[in-house]
């Protein structure tokens, strides 16, 4: 009986973990992040990003899910580890990002650009250090 038990308990922890891959892997393929990363893939940084950031990537919402840091290269977002499948942590360029948008989204400010098609929204409260990037780096 016991090891039927420790049976299911090992089964269900295989499928949950398949489950959950499975839908996070979804997730990057609804939001562009796949597409994104075949052409702008990075190693991941270490420190120097901010956490727990809420924003949006195509048409999935990372609510307090997104690693983001400024660079003189460009704008780099990664996910938070239990949700990183199918994310690789993305450096965007500064010259590829287009459209800047300063907009009110559900009762909260937000910046939106665009990047090969994918839309990406951030809190407002990024909005001067996005723009001093842009000034000095695209």
């Amino acid at each position: 009986m016991a090891l039927f038990i420790v049976g299911i308990i090992i089964a269900f922890c295989l499928f949950f973990t398949a489950l959950w891959s499975a839908i996070v892997f979804g997730f990057s393929h609804v939001s562009g992040w796949q597409n994104l990363a075949s052409q702008y893939a990075t190693p991941p940084l270490h420190e120097g990003f901010y956490t727990n950031v809420s924003g949006q990537v195509g048409l999935a919402s990372y609510n307090n899910l997104l690693r983001i840091a400024f660079t003189e290269k460009g704008l780099y977002l990664h996910i938070m580890p239990f949700f990183q499948v199918g994310h690789k942590p993305l450096l965007l360029p500064w010259h590829q990002l287009r459209h800047w948008e300063l907009t009110t989204s559900l009762f909260r400010k937000v910046v939106y650009c665009q990047i090969d098609g994918v839309r990406i929204s951030l809190p407002h409260k990024y909005w001067g250090t996005l723009q001093s990037y842009l000034s000095a780096y695209a």
